[in-house]
């Protein structure tokens, strides 16, 4: 687990179910989310276990700022470390918050930080029953080298 905070602050969106709120942000384009507020949610301990259950990859240690709260040093979990403790800590109730975070929170996350045309975004291009990793940039579709031949293979 990286325990290293970072000096510069995020800036975390925060999210309500059932009056229960739910910090989460975008590092590197990538959903993070609060162990803390997480627990809560699930009713479940999860700052003691989350370090010990989760890959060290899964979860971090930052500095955020929230709407009114100043600067706080929380332990955040990524969206798949998310997933699993969903999964590893069930309850029946899970299933909703899994539903409401893959419906509601991340798709919002990702659109409030889109990043403009000038900065390559890296999507999946899907044709009939396989993927390719693309570069979607300036509004053209670039193929990196390596995937070069799986891209012909599709036409």
């Amino acid at each position: 687990m990286s325990l290293s905070t970072t000096r510069t602050p995020f800036i975390a969106t925060t999210f309500y179910r059932h009056k229960r709120r739910l910090r989460a942000l975008l590092i590197e384009g990538q959903p993070w989310f609060v162990v803390h507020d997480l627990a809560k949610l699930m009713h479940a301990f999860l700052e003691e276990r989350v370090g010990k259950n989760l890959d060290a990859d899964q979860v971090r240690r930052v500095t955020i700022l929230g709407e009114y709260e100043p600067a706080e040093a929380v332990e955040l979990v990524s969206e798949s470390g998310l997933y699993a403790s969903l999964i590893y800590f069930y309850h029946p109730e899970n299933r909703c918050i899994r539903q409401w975070i893959t419906q509601t929170v991340v798709p919002s996350l990702r659109a409030d930080g889109q990043t403009p045309d000038e900065q390559p975004r890296r999507r999946l291009l899907r044709w009939e029953r396989q993927q390719l990793s693309v570069l979607d940039w300036q509004g053209q579709v670039w193929v990196p080298l390596p995937e070069l031949p799986q891209a012909l293979s599709l036409g």
